[in-house]
């Protein structure tokens, strides 16, 4: 064996390094992303941070207090601290992310704690999970607000979309407060949710939430009034006193009640709020012309019906004219029935006379008035009758007047005999003209008694009369002999006639009688005694048909008595017209002279003609006018006052009035009005052509010669001026302005602004390329008299050629201008320069403007523009 030696074997290790994550860091890494997904989650849970400020912090807890939005969670209170003044504390909120979006400008936060009120309870879940604050979301939402300022009570707003809003206004708030019902039948409908007083301080408004299953109650019909406290009246029943609930006694209600007519209301209408029942006058509202001295009361007189207390009157007041008394009252909707035009009140009142006592009563409790129904349409304004005028109406009386010297004793009430059967009655006495004017009321089934003949005479007192036969002595009923009574005789024909005579005895009645029979009286009137005498013919178209009997003079005038023969009184109407026709009537004129001559007789006795004409002023008082002639009789039409418009109109008494060159009136009169600086025109128009002239659309202008180089027009003007008008179809009027130019037909009216008048006036033409297409109708200072504004007419066919962005000047008269460079002269055409002018034209290189609005205003210059008369718009004709 082989001794070998053994070498030691060499080992070198090869090292590497472990470039993995070691197991071990498995456990941080994972507690590190749960940390951050914790702090996120945390930072995400949080939401938007806001600060809330509070009078005080009763009631909040942090980290407990929640906020809520309609019973929901949506943040909670982090903390609570002090302001800095010391004035009020506020708290750090944190509201959750999905309720960010209740943030915005105008949100609002009040805390709600439970309370205990005669009004009601509030805020009664929060005895079980505590206070917290409740959020109102904002219209727009936005985060960048932060600070807040919370609320004492509720908003109105949640109140008010809860159901209906109405704003009820009261003279002062009485025992009304926040949280009071609003009933209907007793049964709570709403609530009032705020008050304040009104901008002026003389009222208080109070805004009511209505529930909104009851919202269609309330319709513009419908009245509020306070029922808090105690309610009595005193009536024809005794005394009423009423007790509402107590919480409506102590906390205070309102009752509302809505008739079935009305209509339904928008959120936010108004209401008055009466103080009672009574004054809101619960019904439909009237109102009643009363007579005078009623005796009613102002505040609760009743309406009745068959004895059934219907309605009653809320308020007396005057009328606009202060000349009669409207009651506002109120009748119950079960008798709107009853409401027709041909409905009346009577006014039922005290009377205590020789023939009975009537409503005795009355004399304690007041006046009221009866309900008369009638037919028709509906109404809701109505008249207060009285009794003699009530049975005059309901027995369809006709009514006549008696003239007498003296009122003999008589009383309205007294009886009206045929043959001893009252068939009427007096219902007034008055004074006219220094005569007694009685008015009695005949039942209309005794319409057939009133004749031509008949003769009226005072009964109703012992008589004795000594005859050939012996002593005649007549004692009438007793009744008779206590208050009077009026008797006639029926003799003649069947008439409408309603004025006869009173005579104090039968005897003279029947001595009157032969006076009756043979001709008709009339008293005419004259300024003075026209060149007649007594016996002087009476002529109706040259035909005699009665005779002057006398004159007198009086003040102011003459009296003349004439008489006209009963055959032919029918030809006395209202619309005849006496005139004096002694003499020959020469009338001169351009078209030549006309001579009229009377019958020989009126030309040697003198006489009166008339004939009939309407429209012509025929009497002076009740007396018969006589005009000095027949031409002088017809200018006696209508009577219209003219006004001058300028210093310049020379206007003339008797200058004509024409229509397209006939004549339609005269000037009769001219007076300067000092303080106006002007002339007022008094005109006739004749009566023909009354209706046509004398009314609203009628236009009035002064005829003048114009000269141009256009030619002359009104050249008959040169010899006579007349005034020119064109008829209308408007209400009638009486007074008109006079214009210096006619007018324009369905012109388009526009107006300009300018710094000054200058020489634009009334008449002025508007030219377009210097043809006339309208002028100016007015110009007047603008309403703060910082300018002057003109108003004008275009003719309708031009009316286009206007546009929005026209540009005006005047081109009236030369303007010379001098400088250094020389002088420089500008003159418009010749018209322009005699009647002056405004022009106008459309800027051209832009799209072409619409057509000028009717009314609008555009500013004068007062010079023109070269570049302004190069400008060649074309504008096409519609």
């Amino acid at each position: 064996m082989s001794n070998e030696t053994k070498q030691p074997m060499s080992f070198n290790p090869e090292v590497k390094k472990d470039r993995r994550i070691s197991p071990l860091w498995i456990l941080p890494i994972l507690t590190l992303i749960l940390a951050g997904w914790l702090l996120a989650k945390a930072v995400h849970d949080a939401g938007q941070r806001v600060q809330i400020y509070f009078s005080d912090a009763q009631g909040l807890i942090a980290g407990r207090t929640t906020i809520r939005y309609q019973g929901l969670e949506v943040g909670m209170i982090r903390d609570i601290n002090l302001s800095k003044d010391l004035s009020n504390i506020y708290v750090d909120a944190d509201i959750y992310p999905e309720a960010t979006k209740l943030l915005g400008e105008d949100t609002k936060f009040w805390l709600v704690k439970p309370s205990a009120s005669l009004s009601g309870i509030s805020g009664l879940d929060a005895l079980v999970s505590g206070n917290y604050v409740s959020i109102y979301p904002a219209t727009e939402t936005s985060n960048s607000k932060t600070k807040f300022q919370a609320l004492d009570t509720a908003p109105a707003e949640l109140a008010a979309n809860d159901g209906l809003t109405v704003t009820l206004k009261a003279r002062d708030l009485g025992g009304i407060s926040v949280g009071s019902k609003i009933v209907y039948k007793k049964i709570p409908i709403g609530e009032v949710y705020s008050f304040k007083l009104n901008e002026d301080a003389e009222s208080v408004l109070i805004k009511a939430s209505i529930e909104q299953q009851f919202s269609h109650i309330i319709t513009d019909k419908s009245r509020f009034w306070n029922v808090s406290g105690i309610g009595a009246n005193v009536g024809f029943q005794g005394v009423d006193i009423r007790l509402e609930s107590l919480s409506a006694i102590l906390a205070g209600a309102i009752a509302v009640d809505s008739p079935d007519s009305g209509a339904p209301v928008e959120k936010g209408t108004s209401f008055k709020l009466y103080r009672d029942l009574k004054t809101a006058g619960r019904g439909i509202p009237i109102s009643i012309t009363l007579p005078d001295n009623s005796n009613l009361k102002a505040n609760g007189s009743p309406i009745v019906y068959r004895g059934l207390e219907i309605g009653q009157i809320n308020n007396l007041a005057l009328n606009d004219d202060r000349d009669s008394i409207i009651a506002s009252a109120s009748i119950e909707p079960a008798f709107s029935d009853m409401l027709n035009e041909g409905t009346l009140f009577l006014l039922e009142e005290a009377k205590v006379s020789l023939s009975g006592v009537e409503n005795l009563s009355n004399l304690i409790t007041g006046n009221f008035l009866t309900l008369v129904p009638g037919t028709g349409g509906k109404a809701r304004q109505f008249d207060a009758i009285k009794q003699d005028e009530f049975d005059r109406v309901k027995a369809k009386s006709i009514s006549i007047r008696l003239l007498s010297e003296n009122s003999f004793g008589l009383e309205p009430g007294s009886s009206v005999l045929y043959r001893g059967i009252p068939v009427g009655s007096l219902t007034s006495v008055e004074l006219v003209d220094d005569n007694v004017a009685m008015d009695i009321a005949i039942d209309i089934e005794y319409r057939n008694l009133i004749r031509t003949q008949n003769r009226f005479y005072v009964t109703g007192s012992a008589t004795a009369e000594l005859t050939k036969a012996g002593l005649n002595v007549t004692v009438p009923p007793a009744k008779q002999l206590l208050t009077g009574s009026i008797s006639f005789v029926s003799e003649g024909k069947t008439t409408e006639r309603v004025e006869f005579p009173l005579f104090q005895t039968k005897s003279l009645a029947e001595l009157a009688k032969h006076n009756q029979s043979g001709s008709m009286k009339l008293v005419l009137f004259a300024n003075e005694l026209p060149p007649i005498q007594e016996g002087s013919p009476i002529l109706y178209r040259n035909m005699q048909v009665g005779s002057v009997t006398d004159f007198s003079l009086v003040d102011g005038g003459v009296y003349i008595n004439t008489s006209i023969d009963n055959r032919y009184k029918h030809l006395i109407t209202p619309q005849t017209v006496f005139w004096n026709r002694s003499g020959v009537e020469v009338e001169a004129s351009l078209s030549g002279v006309s001579v009229k001559a009377a019958p020989l007789k009126t030309l040697i006795d003198g006489g009166i003609a008339f004939d009939s004409m309407p429209g012509i002023e025929n009497k002076t008082g009740k007396k018969w006018k006589l005009y000095q002639d027949f031409n002088d009789a017809r200018k006696f039409g209508a009577s219209v006052q003219l006004v001058t418009t300028t210093t310049d109109q020379q206007v003339t008494k008797g200058m004509p009035i024409k229509d397209q060159g006939v004549k339609v009136g005269e000037v009769m009169l001219t007076l300067p009005d000092f303080t106006h600086e002007r002339v007022e025109i008094t005109a006739r128009i004749l009566p023909e052509y009354v209706e046509q002239i004398a009314n609203s659309d009628a236009y009035f202008w002064l005829v003048k010669p114009e000269f141009g180089l256009s030619g002359v027009k009104n050249l008959n003007a040169l010899v006579s001026q007349y005034i020119a008008v064109e008829p209308g179809n408007g209400k009638t009027q009486k007074q008109f302005k006079l214009f210096d130019f006619p007018k324009v037909e369905n012109g388009i009216e526009f107006t300009l602004q300018s710094e000054n008048r200058g020489s634009v006036k009334e008449g002025t033409p508007i030219l377009y390329r210097d043809i006339e297409i309208g002028r100016v109708t007015d110009v007047e200072l603008g309403p703060f008299a910082d300018r002057v504004i003109s108003t004008f007419q275009i003719k309708p066919e031009f009316a286009y050629l206007v546009r929005a962005n026209s540009v005006f000047w005047n081109v009236s008269g030369v303007d010379v201008q001098i400088g250094l460079s020389g002088a420089s002269i500008k003159a418009g055409t010749m018209d322009s320069l005699i009647r002056g002018g405004v022009t106008f034209s459309t800027p051209e290189g832009t799209e072409l403007q619409p057509r000028a609005s009717e009314g609008q205003s555009f500013y004068l210059n007062q010079s023109g523009d070269p570049k302004w008369k190069e400008w060649r718009t074309a504008i096409p004709a519609p």
